[in-house]
């Protein structure tokens, strides 16, 4: 593991069998671990007991990015972990990653995607992703939710934890004139213990709340 090189690892769903061997290897060598605190959960006991461990949080994100470069700075080995797969749903913090320290490399995971597809018996080639796992405005993939729904796409979504929840997806898709009928599942903390899957429609969805460890999918229009 180079000491001037920052890694970002994919640390899986939740469940600690689901952390690759590579993504072990780069944690236990570590001197720095980084990551929000569901992240820094999955892999705790896989960091070493010298390792310095530093929590992110949205508030003080830049600055602990910078004292995450400070220790680059010192040859230190540094790893930010991210909860499933970078790949599938943390492009907009790579982005910020890579702005701060410029060379980075990304160690891919297992995402709960992937798992929520698998479990909704569909493939991945059959089922359109969309996230609104980012800040700033969600209005463009909002569209794009409606416009794949009315051609006839299956549709697996990450939910925005603080504003745009499974519920206030299912309301949304109401005004929107999706049939308040269409099937819905929604699939909270996979692979962990109180792993949970609601089925249901739009208007069973509408009243009910969710953790935010929550994907949902949703079955494409029927043909009329």
């Amino acid at each position: 593991m180079p000491k001037d090189k920052l890694f970002v690892v994919g640390v899986g769903p939740g469940a600690k069998g689901y952390i690759t061997e590579i993504a072990k290897k780069i944690i236990k060598n570590a001197d720095l671990v980084a990551g929000f605190e569901p992240a820094i959960n999955i892999i705790r006991d896989l960091i070493n007991r010298r390792a310095e461990i530093i929590v992110l949080d949205y508030a003080s994100e830049k600055l602990k990015l910078n004292m995450i470069a400070s220790k680059l700075r010192e040859s230190k080995r540094c790893v930010i972990c991210c909860v499933g797969d970078p790949n599938f749903s943390d492009q907009q913090f790579i982005k910020k990653i890579k702005s701060a320290f410029g060379q980075i490399e990304v160690i891919p995971g297992i995402s709960s995607v992937q798992i929520a597809v698998l479990k909704a018996g569909l493939a991945m080639e059959d089922i359109r992703f969309i996230t609104f796992h980012k800040s700033g405005s969600i209005k463009a993939e909002k569209m794009e939710l409606i416009k794949a729904l009315k051609k006839g796409k299956n549709i697996i979504l990450l939910p925005r934890p603080w504003d745009f929840m499974p519920r206030d997806i299912a309301k949304f898709l109401i005004r929107k004139s999706i049939p308040p009928k269409i099937g819905i599942s929604v699939y909270e903390n996979l692979t962990l213990e109180n792993e949970a899957v609601f089925g249901g429609n739009l208007e069973d969805l509408s009243e009910k709340d969710f953790s935010d460890l929550s994907i949902m999918i949703i079955k494409k229009i029927a043909s009329r």
